[in-house]
């Protein structure tokens, strides 16, 4: 296995409330627009799911594990973390991993 750089990589699955994925997804690209200009965050990308309307998937590489928690502490860009989670059935569930490289993460 390659040597760990460091980096946190979160894979977050957010479940709308019925019929409010669309809007979920829309809140979320809003973030991730944010997300562009803030130092560490290296990836963060919004999916849908192919399979359930109202599912969205967040892909995130950070720097490092303070960056990341940084940027989950504050107001997220121009979205407040309010308004992400209005439109949550329940609470995000996350998967943490070490982002090891590949196409399109730059070499530390």
């Amino acid at each position: 296995m390659s040597e760990r750089s460091g980096r946190v990589g979160r894979y977050v699955r957010m479940v709308a409330q019925p019929g409010r994925g669309g809007a979920l997804a829309d809140t979320l690209l809003r973030v991730a627009e944010g997300m562009r200009d803030v130092p560490g965050c290296e990836l963060y990308v919004v999916n849908v799911s192919a399979d359930e309307d109202d599912t969205v998937w967040v892909t995130e590489v950070w720097a490092d594990e303070r960056t990341s928690d940084q940027a989950l502490s504050s107001d997220l860009g121009e979205v407040g973390i309010g308004e992400v989670l209005d439109l949550l059935a329940g609470p995000p569930e996350l998967v943490d991993l070490t982002p090891l490289g590949g196409a399109g993460l730059r070499t530390p």
